[in-house]
């Protein structure tokens, strides 16, 4: 029997390929909240009856969404889902759902980031505000009689009773003491390099004082 012969009776004596068929399996995936996760029904499609196999790929697929899910809070389920139908490499498809009790759980952690975001703000604004006035108001006297009458223009009799050179006396002294220690911290740096080294490091200086549009801080540095 010629070889063409027997190719064409082993194909009519093989058995026909299985058709693909539908592996449909439940999961819980991770969202990007601790203890809230998606409900996901997840289908590939399989070829053949090889359980520890079909088994390997469920955990495979499962992982991976799992990966991609807890990128995403579940108010944004189209959005995973989305990717993962898009993106993943086993040809699965996902449905997520979210259960009520999840939504509103990652609801309200979701409403007390806001809460904390806004307070953070507040609170720098806060301490911005601090800092002015400390800086710019209080160390000065002339200025803080000025910020005074102007928040208080029905009380001016006030103003001669209120010791604003006392006052900047004491926030001049604290900004004062602060500039100082970083003063002496930079010069037992500088005193414990060799010349070249020093020498090295007060032209960086200089440069950096230009940068700012300062060259007369980088002259008078050159100068000392």
């Amino acid at each position: 029997m010629s070889e063409n012969w027997r190719g064409r009776l082993s194909r009519l004596w093989a058995r026909p390929e299985e058709p693909a068929h539908p592996v449909t399996f439940p999961a819980e995936l991770r969202s990007c909240h601790p203890h809230i996760a998606f409900d996901a029904t997840l289908q590939l499609w399989w070829q053949g009856n090889d359980e520890a196999a079909i088994w390997t790929t469920r955990q495979r697929v499962t992982e991976w969404a799992d990966r991609v899910t807890a990128q995403y809070c579940v108010t944004q389920a189209g959005n995973a889902e989305n990717e993962i139908n898009t993106r993943n490499p086993y040809g699965a498809r996902v449905q997520l759902a979210v259960s009520p009790q999840a939504r509103i759980a990652a609801e309200a952690i979701l409403e007390i980031d806001r809460q904390s975001a806004l307070e953070r703000l507040k609170q720098r604004a806060e301490l911005e505000r601090i800092r002015y006035l400390r800086e710019s108001v209080y160390s000065r006297p002339d200025v803080a009689r000025s910020y005074w009458l102007y928040h208080h223009p029905d009380r001016p009799e006030e103003l001669l009773t209120i010791r604003f050179e006392e006052i900047a006396e004491k926030f001049g002294e604290v900004g004062e003491s602060r500039f100082l220690v970083i003063a002496k911290l930079i010069g037992d740096f500088l005193g414990r390099l060799e010349d070249g080294e020093r020498r090295y490091l007060l032209e960086q200086l200089g440069q950096f004082f230009s940068s700012y549009d300062r060259p007369d801080l980088a002259e008078r540095l050159e100068a000392s």
